[in-house]
């Protein structure tokens, strides 16, 4: 049985009682163990603290983050609180919950997060059984940009519903603002768990919960020390290594965790707003401290449209086809429309539309991080962080546009400058912790930053676990990033074997997919034999495209169906061997 994570800080004080009731929250749910002699000692009341199952799904760890705060709360008021990702709970141990809180974020157009999706399927499976035993709470995470907002928390609510299970409170549905409500939230929703059996302990016997200072609130502005160009000068792409100082920050990382970086946006394009406004930089509008000339470079998005902003700007622009497609419910002729636009171009759809200071700002969302996946080993690397990025750049209504974050980084931080920064971790996407399990990488273009790190942290690990890297991009001499590192590591044979994917160095387009292809027979082996398989990348394409060939080479070199070969790559993520980091 695979143990669920503990919390660091939970309040075992010694004693028997303590440690058992650790144990069995440890465990799994008291009454999926009836059975056992743990499970007799918790119903008979030998141990006091009540279970409190919280659970999260996550693609990047802000929903864990979340369940640890849950847990955090939960404690305090005298639960036993036990923290599971859904891929660790089978359907026969959730079945027998009597408390359960969720933390579930949203991923892609509407999706579950991977690690829910195996889960998901068996709860809306049509033999599941009823849940009346079953009271719950759903935390969910979403993106109003998105059509479906918080999708998954609301599958979830409402398939729990249907199955018996009573709410606790209603589900609240958070947008990328999270922080206050989830608090608040959360504060609220456990107390509602107490039937009269769990205990608020004593304040001295509650260990202080230690959290990082550094946060999107707070985020530590960190030096940068290296600004490198990685590609090549006849490159379509500019792909740029960034370092980061952490100095004495006390912030922390492991590989396969992303690298938040607060951005402050361009000013030509504040300017350009501003003018096309007809407000002036320094107008201080009602209700704020600041000018708005302060707000739009540091506080807002205005590259990236709002759902409010577009609805705005359709009651006014008076333009047939924009209004079409709008209310046509088409998701991908929208998405076609608006690729390559933003604030400012549809602004410009029509010279008559105007708003106010106000109303602009009120029709705008706040302006975000940015996260990307860290591509050095803190082991190799203490005290710095590595980031490998392209620029986004590209030409549209006769005016170039930019990427907020990564042309921030590019442009306008010169070595020696400071960029806000904090850490989320993202425990569903490590290296094994077995030494000599081989891995399997799938990283084309700056899909390859996490697979830097986990090579390097090998490194230093002395591992002799093989690794496999699949590697590709557009042409080998202008694109093959960090080639000097990968050759000394298989030079080293730290690297067992590299396949390289370049799809514009012949005729026929050649991509990471084709090289797996082309390896079928060694990627099964290495699969029979324990390896870890991963994936980092464009989840739109690339990613979908790379699973498909896995479950194809699956079939071909397992003589398995579709099906099998389709229960095999689910197995494969049920053991936490199939891992994805895709955006």
């Amino acid at each position: 049985m695979k143990l669920p994570f503990i919390p660091e800080d939970a309040p075992f004080t010694g004693d028997q009682k303590s440690w058992l009731a650790g144990f069995l929250a440890g465990m799994q749910s008291a009454k999926a163990m009836v059975g056992s002699q743990a499970g007799a000692l918790l119903k008979s009341g030998a141990v006091s603290a009540p279970i409190l199952n919280v659970f999260y799904g996550t693609q990047t760890g802000n929903a864990e983050a979340l369940a640890m705060d849950a847990a955090t709360v939960a404690r305090g008021q005298g639960f036993a609180p036990v923290v599971q990702g859904l891929d660790d709970v089978s359907i026969e141990e959730f079945s027998a919950m009597e408390r359960v809180i969720i933390a579930i974020a949203t991923y892609g157009e509407g999706e579950m997060p991977d690690n829910t999706q195996l889960f998901w399927e068996a709860l809306s499976a049509s033999n599941m059984p009823q849940l009346p035993a079953m009271q719950f709470g759903i935390l969910a995470l979403g993106d109003t940009g998105y059509d479906e907002f918080c999708q998954a928390g609301k599958l979830l609510d409402v398939r729990l519903e249907q199955l018996g299970a009573q709410r606790l409170v209603d589900r609240i549905d958070c947008d990328v603002d999270y922080e206050d409500m989830a608090e608040e939230w959360i504060n609220r929703v456990i107390p509602l768990a107490n039937d009269g059996s769990a205990v608020t302990p004593k304040a001295d016997t509650i260990p202080a919960v230690v959290k990082s200072i550094w946060n999107r609130k707070n985020p530590f502005p960190s030096t940068v020390t290296i600004n490198s160009l990685l590609s090549g000068k006849t490159s379509a792409k500019e792909i740029r290594h960034y370092e980061f100082d952490l100095a004495d920050s006390g912030l922390s990382y492991e590989t396969g965790d992303a690298l938040n970086v607060m951005p402050i946006n361009n000013a030509t394009l504040v300017s350009v707003l501003l003018q096309r406004l007809i407000i002036a930089p320094d107008f201080v509008p009602e209700g704020q401290i600041k000018t708005i000339d302060e707000l739009l470079t540091y506080s807002y998005e205005i590259s990236t449209p709002s759902r409010e902003f577009l609805a705005a700007i359709e009651r006014q622009a008076e333009d047939d086809f924009f209004s079409h497609v709008m209310s046509g419910g088409d998701k991908e002729a929208l998405a076609n429309y608006l690729w390559g636009k933003d604030t400012l171009d549809l602004l410009n759809l029509n010279s008559s539309i105007i708003f106010s200071p106000e109303e602009f700002l009120a029709l705008l969302k706040p302006l975000q991080h940015r996260a990307y996946s860290i591509s050095s080993s803190p082991k190799q690397h203490p005290g710095s962080v590595h980031l490998t990025v392209a620029s986004v750049r590209w030409q549209a209504d006769g005016r170039e546009h930019q990427g907020v974050c990564s042309t921030f980084l590019a442009d306008r931080i010169i070595d020696g400058g400071k960029v806000g920064l904090f850490v989320s971790p993202n425990k569903a996407f490590r290296i094994p912790d077995n030494d000599d399990a081989p891995m399997i990488m799938v990283g084309p273009g700056t899909g390859i930053a996490p697979f830097r790190a986990f090579l390097e942290e090998r490194q230093v690990l002395n591992a002799k676990g093989q690794n496999w890297l699949f590697f590709g991009d557009q042409t080998r001499a202008a694109d093959f990033i960090y080639e000097e590192q990968l050759q000394k590591m298989k030079d080293s044979g730290l690297l067992t074997r590299l396949d390289l994917a370049f799809s514009r160095d012949q005729k026929e387009k050649i991509y990471v997919q084709t090289k797996m292809h082309e390896q079928g027979a060694d990627i099964y082996e290495w699969l029979e034999q324990g390896a870890y398989f991963y994936v980092c990348g464009d989840a739109t394409r690339m990613a979908k495209d790379v699973d498909q060939a896995l479950c194809d080479l699956i079939s071909e070199h397992g003589d398995l169906t579709s099906d099998k070969a389709g229960e095999y790559v689910n197995n494969l993520k049920r053991e936490k061997r199939y891992l994805r980091d895709v955006y």
